[in-house]
């Protein structure tokens, strides 16, 4: 009887293992809506106090009746909120990530390459996370200071 009892503790371990290994975010292979190009820009604010990071620009198709929101945007190590804007008639992710936001440990979990970046979403009140690779990086944008008088 001792040897059953040593091996419900090792299944019992085994499986808290699997679900602790399973809380790591499960990337799909394809997403409820069509991914565009991606671009990301640095920018250089023109004040001190307008800061610098990169701008990272996403398009998507999202079906207008879709039960799709998309949530958060890791990239480059930080982690903001996915804003989607329409730019000429095209919609499309604009997220600025300031360089001085801490970094995020789920976006270094992910271990992201540079010109990759990784879109969360809800679908049927499941969140799941997508990769977009080959992010083409833009010349910097430096805003002008405001003018002397």
């Amino acid at each position: 009887m001792g040897l059953m009892k040593y091996l419900n503790v090792y299944f019992l371990l085994f499986c808290l293992c699997l679900t602790n290994c399973t809380s790591q975010k499960k990337l799909q292979t394809e997403a409820p809506f069509e991914i565009g190009k991606a671009t990301s820009q640095p920018y250089v604010g023109g004040r001190e106090e307008s800061g610098s990071g990169t701008e990272l620009r996403i398009p998507v198709s999202l079906l207008e009746n879709s039960e799709v929101e998309l949530y958060e945007i890791y990239f480059r190590g930080k982690k903001v909120k996915a804003i989607v804007n329409t730019i000429e008639n095209q919609k499309m992710i604009v997220v600025r990530i300031p360089n001085n936001i801490p970094e995020s440990t789920e976006t270094l979990d992910l271990k992201l390459n540079a010109d990759e970046a990784v879109v969360s979403y809800k679908e049927n009140g499941e969140v799941k996370y997508v990769k977009i690779s080959s992010i083409k990086q833009k010349q910097p944008l430096i805003y002008k200071g405001a003018p002397q008088n």
